[in-house]
């Protein structure tokens, strides 16, 4: 029913990073087919709840459609840019997880977004970035002299307090880590 798993399993990805029943989350520039927000909604279930954030406006859009379409309660769709301090309208501190999933390499400015990340977790929560792989030759993928390895991404996370706590395997073309507050 939503976006494919071939490049990149949401699933599995979600479950390896240790997202579960309950967690309030979200996904910073969701996009939009929004590949991680709508499997996550189903395994944080009723009990859970998601945001999908994205500053584009027909993104956000078309990700409240799907949701209005496929009734799912547990989710409220953002138009927010993660960019900017205060720049999303989550209140600080409540969330277990955030997501940065094939983003990082559009960052302009990528150490407001860990600020940002860091201001809506809770103290225990953690960040899940993924992104593509330096090498991946993927026509989908963006050009390489923009990727960023998650040597730097990890670098830009732990100025704001955050620690690297794992690799996720993430498939052949991307990279993921897991980072906590």
């Amino acid at each position: 029913m939503f976006a494919g798993s071939a490049l990149l399993d949401a699933k599995k990805i979600l479950t390896a990073a240790g997202v579960q029943s309950g967690d309030k989350l979200a996904d910073f520039g969701a996009g939009r087919a929004g590949h991680m927000v709508f499997p996550a909604s189903k395994i944080v279930g009723d009990k859970g709840f998601v945001y999908a954030v994205d500053i584009v406006p027909e993104v956000v859009e078309m990700l409240e459609s799907k949701r209005r379409i496929f009734n799912i309660l547990n989710m409220e769709v953002v138009r927010g840019d993660f960019e900017m301090p205060g720049g999303v309208k989550i209140k600080d501190n409540i969330l277990d997880f955030v997501l940065l999933v094939n983003n990082m390499w559009s960052l302009k400015n990528a150490e407001a977004a860990a600020g940002e990340m860091k201001r809506v977790l809770k103290s225990d929560g953690r960040v899940l970035v993924a992104d593509w792989r330096r090498n991946a030759q993927h026509p989908a993928a963006p050009p390489q002299k923009m990727r960023k390895d998650a040597l730097q991404a990890e670098a830009i996370f732990l100025k704001y307090g955050l620690k690297k706590i794992a690799d996720i395997p993430a498939g052949f073309n991307h990279w993921a880590i897991l980072l906590t507050k």
